[in-house]
């Protein structure tokens, strides 16, 4: 929610690289999958306490999606194929980077924090998938939607390699009591606005 507001002046910014790609035939679900390969390696990187690797491959995996989107745009190859192996991309990537930090922690308290910061990410992707799903709109609805936590996760590799584990511990923290309300906000928001369409359906 909080960098939707700059996603339009960064999609214009970017545009000369988007046609750039477009022309040397790049195709966006190549750009998808180099997207998850970084994603992945900064998971490695992360369990591996390669924290600055891991922040610069966060960062590359960043650039990755967004810049599929827009050579999709540009070729004319928006497709629906090809956005469901974005998000499915998406998912993977984040889960391998979260499973890097849960196998870097040896503190059991600590890897069971991260654990439940991976089930809170993936139940706020699910909830606006199945809300969706049943005709409500959860575009903007919480304030850690997938770009957000890819940028705390970003901080998380860049502070580590200055300051070491205990950084990314706090940022997890921080990262995770924010992403919980993030999902709990959505449930609310899916559960009763389908609670007052049955009553209005009923009444």
């Amino acid at each position: 929610m909080v960098l939707n507001q700059f996603r339009a002046p960064i999609t214009k910014m970017m545009k000369p690289v988007y046609a750039f790609l477009a022309k040397i035939g790049v195709t966006p679900n190549f750009l998808t999958m180099i997207g998850l390969a970084f994603s992945i390696i900064g998971g490695w990187a992360f369990y591996t306490h390669d924290y600055g690797v891991a922040a610069a491959a966060i960062l590359i995996g960043g650039i990755m999606d967004t810049l599929d989107g827009g050579v999709a745009r540009i070729r004319g190859m928006a497709s629906d194929h090809g956005a469901f192996l974005d998000s499915v991309a998406d998912r993977i990537g984040e889960a391998a980077i979260y499973t890097g930090l849960i196998l870097s922690f040896s503190n059991s308290g600590t890897q069971l924090m991260a654990i439940t910061l991976l089930a809170a990410a993936f139940s706020v992707s699910y909830l606006r998938a199945r809300g969706e799903g049943l005709g409500v709109s959860l575009a903007g609805i919480g304030i850690m939607e997938r770009a957000e936590r890819m940028t705390f996760l970003f901080m998380a590799g860049f502070f580590g390699y200055f300051m070491g584990e205990i950084a990314v511990v706090v940022i997890m923290e921080v990262l995770m009591a924010l992403t919980a309300i993030t999902a709990l906000h959505r449930f609310v928001k899916v559960y009763s606005l389908l609670k007052l369409q049955g009553m209005e359906t009923t009444s």
